[in-house]
């Protein structure tokens, strides 16, 4: 009877390694990028981030991070007030493609890294 038992305690053993080995691969990839540049807001409130000769797009209505650290979920940040050019932007982006065209798209702005004046 110790066979089965054995066995089966192997089999879970895999099992657990295998779950475990998959959670920490997939929790390092969250799919967006974080990085930091300069961010120049239009009339509207889109515009776009800067940094290491790529433009990102930048919506007006975005999730954001104030200086307090409360998290919104969507909106202006206030960081970023229209037609501005502010420097040291933290934010996060993700890669997008539709029938063949891509870009990379802001979806997240930390406040927290902007100087405040």
């Amino acid at each position: 009877m110790s066979r089965p038992t054995s066995g089966r305690l192997r089999l879970a053993a895999v099992v657990a390694v295998a779950l475990a080995v998959g959670f920490l691969l997939g929790t390092g990839r969250s799919g967006a990028t974080i990085e930091t540049g300069r961010a120049d807001s239009t009339g509207g409130g889109g515009g776009s981030i800067s940094t290491d000769g790529w433009t990102y797009g930048l919506s007006s209505d975005i999730s954001w991070t104030d200086v307090h650290g409360s998290i919104h979920g969507g909106g202006l940040p206030d960081c970023l007030p229209p037609l501005s050019s502010v420097e040291g932007v933290r934010f996060a982006w993700v890669e997008v493609s539709v029938e063949g065209a891509g870009w990379r798209q802001v979806v997240w702005i930390d406040c927290r890294s902007v100087p405040q004046p």
